[in-house]
Parts: structure tokens; sequence; C-alpha cells
């Protein structure tokens, strides 16, 4: 007669964090407008971004951009974004979609 193993149970598999999604408008003065900041923010943060709209001229730049990932990396994101010169303001629900 064959033996056959016991079954072990797997590990149960952790939930994800909820995920949140956040919308901003950013505008960029003049001395920033050729910087890749949008790149270096998501090497930095675990995000996923989207570029809704952009106006980018010599002058200025003004970006809607949305974000998805943990509310705690969109906070953070939109804080290292602000240190770095740029304004951000939320974008009301429905503007954009």
């Amino acid at each position: 007669m064959k033996r056959t193993p016991p079954r072990i149970p797997k590990p149960a598999t952790p939930k994800p964090a909820r995920s949140a999604r956040g919308k901003f408008y950013l505008t960029y003065p003049k001395k920033l407008v050729k910087e890749p900041l949008i790149y270096q923010m998501s090497k930095k943060f675990d995000l996923v971004f989207n570029v809704r709209s952009a106006s980018v001229s010599e002058e200025i730049g003004i970006i809607a951009l949305e974000l998805d990932g943990r509310q705690e990396e969109i906070e953070a994101a939109v804080e290292w974004f602000r240190a770095a010169g740029v304004t951000v303001e939320p974008i009301e629900k429905n503007v954009i979609e």
C-alpha cells in the first residue's frame, strides 16, 4: 500500500495594502521645467503614475498627474515634489476623467 504524505496547508497569502489614487496639478517654475522630476519620483517611490495632461513651455510647466499606490507613498511623493520647488494642488474629482 502506497503512503501519501499528509497535506500541509499553504500559508495565508497576505492581502496587498489597500491601493489609493491621488490626482494633482503640478506647476513647475521656470528653473525646474527641464528637470525630469516625474521620472525621479518614479524611481524614489513605489507608485504608478499617469500624466493625464500637460502644458509645458520655457517659462512654466503645468501637469495633471495621477498617482496610484499606498496612501503613505502618495503623500510622501507630494511632499517630495513640494520640497523640490513644485507647486502641488489636488484635482477635484471628475475634472480630468
